[in-house]
């Protein structure tokens, strides 16, 4: 019986010490991970938080010129002309 309890208290012990060593991103990491700037990512997030949205919530609804600081009237596009 001793054998029995140690054996399912100590498996509770090391499935619950393995959740609690998961690493929290810097915001440096995080920018890079969206390919922004951090400043522009402090922007976002701050812009999140206002719409009660995590950052990952609020960067799946940006399309890629949103988040490189341009937008379509700002982008160059004298390569398309003839």
């Amino acid at each position: 019986m001793r054998i029995l309890l140690l054996l399912l208290v100590s498996t509770f012990v090391l499935a619950s010490c393995g959740q609690s060593w998961d690493t929290v991103m810097t915001e440096e990491e995080q920018a890079a991970q969206y390919n922004i700037s951090v400043e522009e990512f402090r922007e976002q997030k701050e812009a999140a938080a206002r719409m009660n949205m995590t950052i990952e919530e609020h960067m799946k609804h940006m399309t890629p010129w949103d988040h490189s600081g341009h937008n379509m009237d700002q982008m160059d596009d004298s390569d398309m002309v003839d």
